[in-house]
Parts: structure tokens; C-alpha cells; sequence
């Protein structure tokens, strides 16, 4: 008998996060249940379901008596996130390329030969926003691979957020040029795993995406404009 109510609340959870991580629900953006029960044509139990998880991963602010707000992203709230993913990821890469079985490696560079099949079939070069995607599913592979669970979970907050700001470049109309030429460093610590090398390579990659998003995000009017609720202290 539970089937069903478990059905509705992982399709509205899905639906909302896919809408949130895609900025087609903006950063900052305000959002009451009625109103989502009215667009997604949902009932409210499995909406306020799927909202309460949202809120648990950062993704969603519960605004007590004002309803809800998808998180702001700002320049300041941008660039902590990349101080943060400029100490982790290194590590991260560091321990999965050091603990991987060779199915998980295979399983990373899956992601990247997509990448190269795709810019194959179109004739063109490689994008920013595809170098990021493949590099967050390689990074997805390897923070498994490490087994720890507090590891996995704070990759899994920061890409939510990671995201995000992969979907705001898509609206930028600055043209930004992936980091490197030639063998990709994805491809280059898969086959060489060198985890102290990996490290190096991940943290370059990461200061390097820094810079172009630092300099691109003043054409995002939902961050630049983003509203900043005060959630009062409990």
C-alpha cells in the first residue's frame, strides 16, 4: 500500500531538484507550496516531502510562515564554495585514486570517453561546461571510491552547488576555454594514478575554474540580484 506514496515523493524530489540544480527554479527564487502543487500538478504531502530533503542537502530555505526559497548563490557564497572544493577535491582525488579497484577506474574514464564521443559526433571543440561535467562525474566515481562516508557526503552537498553554477555558465554569454590542451589531466591520472600527482593536477583544475567563474558571474543577474532571506535562530 506504501508503493505509491513512496512513488510520488521520490518523482516530486526529483522533479524539484532537477528544476533547482538546472536554475529553471533561480537562486533565491521564492517558492510557496501552493504554487509548486499548482505548476508540478502534485499533491502537497509529497511536495512538502520532497521540499523538506531539499532543505536537508542545501539546495532549499525553509522560511518559517513566508514558505520557502531556493538557496541564493552569491559572488561571496561562490567563492566560499570553491575555498572549500579547493581543500577537499585535491584530497578526495588523492585518497580514491589511491584506494580505486580497477572497475571504478574504468567506471571514471567512462565519463571522459563520452566526452570525446560527443565532441566527435559534432565536430567541435570541447566545451567548459562539458570539461566541468566530466570532471565532477570522474570526482563522483572516486569520492566512492574512498569509502568514507564523510567524504562522500560533504562531494554530494558541494555538487549540488557545483550545479548550479555549471547550469549559470550555460546562460553566460562569456566564452570560457577549458583548462589544458592535449591529454586531458582527467585521463592522465586515471591511467598514470599517481594519487600525490592526481592531487596536484585536481587542485590546479579547480583554481583554475575558480578564476573563470569569479570573472563570468557578473553576467548571472540571479546571483548577482540574488535575495538573502535571514532564517531567525531557533
Amino acid at each position: 500500500m506504501s508503493e505509491p506514496s513512496v512513488s510520488l515523493n521520490q518523482a516530486a524530489y526529483d522533479r524539484l531538484r532537477s528544476d533547482i540544480i538546472a536554475c529553471r527554479l533561480a537562486p533565491g527564487q521564492r517558492l510557496t507550496e501552493k504554487q509548486l502543487a499548482a505548476e508540478f500538478t502534485i499533491s502537497i504531502a509529497p511536495l512538502r516531502d520532497a521540499l523538506i530533503r531539499l532543505d536537508q542537502e542545501g539546495l532549499i530555505r525553509t522560511l518559517p510562515r513566508k514558505g520557502y526559497q531556493v538557496a541564493p548563490l552569491t559572488p561571496k557564497s561562490i567563492d566560499d564554495l570553491f575555498v572549500v572544493w579547493q581543500i577537499v577535491g585535491p584530497e578526495l582525488i588523492r585518497l580514491g585514486i589511491s584506494q580505486a579497484s580497477e572497475d571504478q577506474i574504468v567506471a571514471a574514464r567512462e565519463a571522459f570517453d563520452e566526452l570525446d564521443r560527443q565532441v566527435e559526433q559534432e565536430g567541435g571543440a570541447r566545451s567548459a561546461i562539458r570539461d566541468i561535467a566530466v570532471v565532477n562525474a570522474t570526482f563522483e566515481v572516486l569520492a566512492e571510491a574512498t569509502g568514507n562516508a564523510y567524504l562522500i557526503s560533504i562531494f554530494q552537498r558541494l555538487m549540488g552547488d557545483m550545479s548550479r553554477i555549471r547550469a549559470l555558465l550555460l546562460t553566460s554569454d562569456r566564452t570560457i576555454t577549458p583548462s589544458g590542451a592535449g591529454e586531458h589531466w582527467v585521463r592522465h591520472i586515471l591511467t598514470e594514478r599517481d594519487p600525490d600527482k592526481a592531487a596536484t593536477h585536481a587542485r590546479r583544475y579547480i583554481q583554475d575554474v575558480h578564476q573563470h567563474v569569479l570573472q563570468a558571474i557578473v553576467r548571472w543577474p540571479s546571483v548577482m540580484s540574488s535575495e538573502v532571506s535571514v532564517i531567525p535562530s531557533r
